[in-house]
């Protein structure tokens, strides 16, 4: 199941509700853009298509874009890579619900 951006939107606006509501839906775009990235690269390493340096180094261009936006969200952290069949981003928070097989302590995939 992919992750409605609305819906990220809305957990995003709950965690920071000082941050203004364009900003908030700014985020929740940039992170599904971002678990867009994570995915592809995921499967690219997966099929071959690029070596594992080229691949850490990308992830860690995706983490590095997603931490500037991290810092608005107070003890929000974040999980990039794993396994291309499912879902390759994560954030996690106390607040945030389980939206995964792996249930809430694996964190709110972003699809």
């Amino acid at each position: 199941m992919k992750t409605n951006t609305t819906e990220l939107a809305a957990h995003l606006a709950r965690l920071a509700p000082n941050r203004p509501a364009n900003w908030v839906a700014n985020d929740a775009n940039l992170f599904r853009r971002l678990a867009m990235r994570a995915k592809r690269n995921a499967e690219n390493l997966c099929n071959g298509y690029v070596e594992q340096e080229a691949y850490d180094k990308r992830v860690n261009r995706i983490k590095l874009a997603a931490l500037e936006v991290l810092c608005f969200y107070d003890g929000m952290t974040l999980s990039v890579g794993g396994d291309p069949r499912g879902c390759c981003f994560y954030l996690k928070h106390p607040k945030l619900p389980g939206n995964t097989w792996g249930g809430a302590e694996s964190g709110f995939g972003v699809w």
